[in-house]
């Protein structure tokens, strides 16, 4: 995906995390570093709509998705940024959409290019059995 695809999917996936915790102290070049590297999961066919699958993912997941903010982001019970950082991420959103679409590949390149598997594990976990 080009620059200002991720630049457009950033925007789609700020709105939809703050809508959904009121938190806009996450990290940006955070944000960039870990689409850059996630995006790599969308085929080259998917690429022009993918902001539309993302949108239509976050509606139809929003209870789920606000539920995973509420236990584990920014002031939730279950809250530790330190174990899993990507709970506090607008970008998380994004992760959540590829780990119910493509799950392995997402697993691939994560291990590949971020900081290796613990963070996607936990936040696997989270997304998946912690709700």
């Amino acid at each position: 995906m080009g620059e200002e695809q991720v630049h457009r999917v950033r925007e789609i996936a700020e709105r939809i995390f703050v809508s959904l915790t009121g938190c806009t102290g996450f990290d940006r070049d955070l944000s960039e570093e870990i689409l850059t590297v996630v995006l790599k999961c969308v085929g080259a066919e998917l690429q022009d709509g993918y902001v539309r699958q993302l949108e239509a993912f976050a509606e139809a997941n929003r209870e789920r998705l606000a539920m995973l903010y509420a236990r584990y982001g920014p002031g939730g019970p279950s809250a530790d940024e330190s174990r899993c950082y990507l709970t506090y991420q607008s970008e998380s959103v994004v992760v959540c959409e590829r780990l119910d679409t493509v799950p392995m590949r997402l697993d691939g390149v994560w291990n590949d290019e971020l900081d290796g598997e613990l963070t996607l594990e936990r936040f696997t976990k989270y997304w998946h059995f912690g709700l």
